[in-house]
């Protein structure tokens, strides 16, 4: 398996499925947001963030696991046993999210609001579609094949928003809204665990693996990770605003949090197909090229985070209100500092994908822990008094203590540095853009979206001139770029096949 071809088709693809996630999910959280009002929309997102932590909990570290044995497996040509790690996966990914089941099922009947209680049910009973799924499509990712995982996520993200779309216009309360998409999850799931048995065709007769020291020792770890990171980034800070604040203070963030989380994606498409190169890579003992890889990938997060995090900094009181309405006005200064907090995820989560491949089981760990804590801390002092304030201070905090932790122990443990001169260039860049399309834009509060589109886009222009100069962008780049979209094209042809290992 050439690694880097398979990377490149692999970002290729993943950069498609972002760009519909983008899309999608952009357009479904405006209509949910004009058709249910801040306050409904409050309690959305909070069922939501049960919903994430629930999954988080029973996901633990199945879903990496996968990833990574199956694709150290594929890389040794070992077919076969890459679908007995999947059997193996699945079994415990079926105990746990069984366990999770049986004990929240009984404590939101006995402690969530009435009028809450009848959508958290709905999330818990989806657990097992989105938890089995998962590990049907990381499979996929183990084998190399973002394609199949794309086009399968497209088709459930069009469900998804057709059922909102409708749930909105027929005033469908948050149950019935939440049991249609549960009826999209059914599909997906179907269809994921089609795709991998077509793909694993070769090993569907092997017995599940038997779970090793080493992978035990791999997985606890990871698990805790997984929940903790999940507290880190996912919006803990939305259980004290269930305590101290009103449902619409909950949308704000929520929404502002969102709109930051677009930043997470496009940033992400340079992230989300390191997993299974990283792997092969370590499986196949190359270090040289694993080091090489790392330092490229965290360059390109910035070059790739950092303007549309500005852009959204400079201009994010118009873009609410020209997407969401004058309502959810009060958002609007949330999202400049959540889209800078998205970035820097971003760049931490080529670190973790790192981590990860190589089986490191400290690190990430620490890290994770001591953000968790300060977030929890933090949330829980600032919260009660400043509100959305102290939601975005405390999860600011955790963001920079878990980046700058693991990067450290990149370092000092595996001896690879992150490009610091590289950093401080595309931070430069970045503030010009900012200052540019701030000073472009004029009064935001207006929302004049042509104006707004014009100063952006002077913004982005001024960025990647000042890139050239500072040697952040050459004939590598030009290169990465046109190779990139050749092959993106090529995958798409009418008649194209895509190879697969």
């Amino acid at each position: 398996m050439n690694v880097q071809r398979a990377l490149m088709r692999n970002t290729a693809w993943y950069g498609v499925v972002t760009a519909v996630g983008l899309v999608s999910g952009l357009l479904m959280s405006i209509v949910l947001a004009r058709g249910l009002g801040p306050a409904r929309m409050g309690d959305l997102s909070y069922v939501l963030w049960a919903e994430r932590t629930l999954t988080a909990v029973a996901t633990l570290g199945f879903t990496f696991a996968t990833v990574r044995y199956t694709a150290e497996a594929f890389a040794r040509g070992e077919n076969v046993r890459a679908w007995g790690v999947v059997r193996l996966f699945i079994r415990r990914q079926v105990i746990a999210t069984s366990l999770v089941t049986a004990v929240s099922l009984p404590l939101v009947l006995a402690f969530a609001p009435a009028d809450l209680r009848g959508p958290l049910v709905v999330v818990v009973a989806t657990l097992f579609m989105i938890t089995i799924e998962s590990i049907y499509s990381h499979a996929l990712q183990g084998a190399q094949r973002y394609d199949i995982t794309a086009r399968t996520s497209t088709i459930k993200m069009a469900f998804q928003f057709l059922v909102a779309a409708l749930a909105i216009h027929f005033g469908a309360d948050l149950t019935l809204l939440l049991v249609g998409m549960s009826l999209t999850l059914v599909f997906s799931c179907l269809l994921q665990r089609h795709r991998a048995r077509q793909v694993y065709a070769e090993g569907l007769g092997a017995p599940p693996e038997v779970m090793t020291a080493e992978a035990r020792a791999f997985l606890l770890p990871l698990s805790i990770v997984a929940v903790l990171d999940a507290i880190v980034w996912d919006r803990s800070e939305v259980f004290f605003l269930g305590l101290y604040a009103p449902s619409e203070d909950i949308a704000y963030y929520s929404l502002a949090f969102g709109l930051a989380g677009r930043i997470l994606m496009v940033s992400g498409i340079v992230v989300g197909a390191l997993l299974p190169a990283f792997s092969a890579l370590h499986g196949r003992g190359a270090p040289g090229e694993f080091s090489s890889l790392y330092r490229t990938s965290l360059r390109y997060v910035g070059l790739v985070g950092v303007p549309p995090a500005a852009l959204m900094a400079a201009l994010a009181p118009g873009l609410v209100v020209w997407l969401y309405g004058d309502a959810y006005l009060p958002a609007a200064p949330l999202v400049g500092v959540l889209s800078i907090v998205a970035v820097l995820s971003s760049m931490r989560g080529v670190a973790w994908a790192a981590l990860r491949a190589v089986g490191d089981r400290r690190c990430a760990l620490t890290a994770t822990a001591v953000a968790a804590v300060v977030n929890v801390a933090l949330a829980a002092l600032l919260i009660p008094y400043w509100t959305t304030v102290g939601a975005v201070v405390a999860n600011t905090a955790a963001q920079i203590t878990a980046t700058v932790w693991v990067f450290i122990g990149m370092s000092r443990t595996h001896r690879i540095d992150v490009p610091v001169l590289d950093f401080a260039k595309v931070i430069l860049a970045g503030a010009l853009c900012l200052v540019v399309t701030w000073s472009l834009a004029g009064d935001v509060h207006a929302h004049d979206i042509v104006r707004m589109s014009l100063a952006g886009a002077a913004g982005v222009l001024v960025f990647f001139l000042a890139c050239v100069p500072l040697r952040l962008i050459g004939a590598r780049e030009w290169s990465f770029v046109t190779t990139f979209t050749r092959r993106l094209l090529a995958a798409r042809a009418p008649g194209a096949t895509t190879t697969s290992l």
